[in-house]
């Protein structure tokens, strides 16, 4: 896995899950591969719901990101289309977590992900994730790309050749090794 703001890609803005700039956002910061990208977290209190517990809006964001972040970083832009969170148990504040999302399928105008979010310490499922993305118009991309000019050209680029260097990655979407997500490593 390569990190995206070590690569270059620009996270100087105000998006609530990944922008610097936003003092109540999550700032994430991605591990990514070939469709699948990877944060940690730890909640704090200004993203709970009930006391010792993140809200589950926070949850879903997490979750939404991170899957998004699984294909955005080849460049493709996208914009949720439909999103199922299954909580599994309720996400403690304090603890670190481990949220990662990949891509299960790819078709013309939609790209279908999955995604869990699980405690850091030992590897538990706290809450699971299955998205639909819809494939940004050209001319909106292109809209984005100027404002979020860190991220696109020249990062991706360097995307592409790191994660070449480290080993290519098989191509083609894949779920997780349920093993390594119980030992707590993504």
């Amino acid at each position: 896995m390569v990190n995206l703001r070590e690569l270059g890609v620009s996270f100087e803005h105000w998006c609530f899950a990944c922008g610097r700039q936003n003092p109540s956002g999550l700032q994430l910061d991605y591990d990514v591969s070939r469709d699948r990208a990877t944060a940690r977290y730890t909640g704090t209190r200004k993203h709970q719901g009930y006391d010792g517990a993140l809200h589950g809006g926070v949850v879903t964001a997490l979750l939404d990101e991170t899957m998004g972040w699984a294909f955005f970083h080849r460049g493709i832009w996208g914009v949720t289309g439909r999103i199922t969170v299954t909580f599994k148990e309720p996400v403690p504040t304090g603890e670190e977590l481990i949220v990662s999302g990949w891509v299960a399928r790819e078709r013309s105008r939609a790209i279908e992900t999955k995604g869990e979010l699980v405690r850091a310490s030992d590897g538990a499922v706290l809450a699971e994730a299955e998205a639909m993305f819809l494939r940004m118009p050209a001319d909106r991309q292109a809209e984005l790309e100027k404002v979020y000019g860190g991220a696109p050209g020249d990062a991706f680029v360097k995307i592409r050749e790191a994660l070449e260097r480290e080993g290519g990655e098989s191509a083609g979407a894949r779920e997780p090794d349920d093993s390594r997500h119980k030992a707590g490593v993504s």
